[in-house]
């Protein structure tokens, strides 16, 4: 028996040093490619960037790990006027395509109709209104005030003389997932999610709890949850060893510290093998009985 669950926003926590074990950026960026699919196929909503080595400076792995899952978050048709060709995306090229629904759309004016809903990105400003380029051979009017520059999801809603959409300003509110964020945390795990609105909290350990002895439990805590984190550990340390840097524990931090792979045939997990598994599962707890 299937049942759908509450949860409307899924964020994950990955820790900045994602890609510090891999010395070429052609395969950083394949790894972060695949992290981006995975996240798009399990419907997650934000992508936290941790700093989880208090003894290095994570700076430019961050801002890579940033950058590039911005970069091929951002719909095709916009990515020219929003992103200029830096260093980190040298190998932009090898990046999968993610085919979420705001990529998915139809590039003619010609084949556009009322009602569909697109990205865009605001192109000029005039007297509280604004002009959008939402990937077609004319740009479409909304009210609002945004500057040149930002990017805006708009419904299409008139095609007459002048062709109109409205800015939309609640995508939970839309029946099709509409692809994440990211952010860059300025901070640890533990102090991130101290700070943040969490319904639930779960971390992924290969020392937490296997799944199975948590099942009931965990899958009534996700459907009963409206804001759920997910947290993965660095390629170097485990979420033990990061939150002892802020001198917490575990259990100082997460309603559930799970072990998504019990009895592993291998001596690690990498951390986008974790997230692909660990999606997978949690998509299975809410999805059946």
């Amino acid at each position: 028996m299937t049942s759908e669950s509450n949860v409307r926003a899924l964020s994950l926590a990955i820790p900045g040093s994602l890609v510090s074990d891999t010395p070429h950026l052609r395969e950083k960026t394949g790894k972060l490619g695949s992290v981006a699919r995975a996240c798009s196929i399990f419907g997650v909503t934000e992508i936290v960037f941790y700093q989880d080595d208090a003894r290095r400076d994570q700076k430019s792995d961050l801002e890579l790990c940033t950058e590039i899952l911005r970069f091929v978050e951002t719909p095709q048709y916009l990515r020219k006027r929003m992103f200029r060709l830096t260093p980190n995306l040298r190998f932009a090229g090898i990046l999968p395509p993610l085919q979420t629904p705001p990529h998915d759309v139809p590039h003619s004016i010609r084949e556009v109709k009322v009602g569909d809903v697109r990205d865009g990105v605001v192109v000029e400003r005039s007297r509280g209104n604004v002009l959008v380029d939402v990937g077609v051979e004319e740009a479409f009017e909304c009210h609002g005030d945004f500057p040149v520059g930002k990017r805006v999801t708009v419904r299409l809603t008139s095609f007459g003389e002048n062709r109109i959409a409205e800015i939309v300003e609640d995508l939970t509110k839309e029946p099709s997932y509409w692809g994440y964020r990211v952010v860059k945390a300025d901070s640890g795990l533990g102090e991130f999610v101290d700070k943040g609105n969490f319904d639930l909290v779960i971390g992924t350990s290969r020392y937490g709890a296997p799944i199975g002895d948590l099942w009931r439990g965990l899958v009534d805590s996700l459907k009963g949850a409206r804001q759920v984190l997910i947290a993965f550990g660095s390629p170097r340390m485990g979420l033990r060893d990061i939150l002892g840097q802020e001198k917490m524990a575990p259990e100082d931090v997460f309603d559930y510290f799970v072990n998504t792979v019990p009895n592993q045939n291998v001596s690690t997990v990498r951390t986008e093998e974790a997230i692909l598994i660990s999606l997978g599962v949690f998509k299975l707890a809410t999805s059946i009985y």
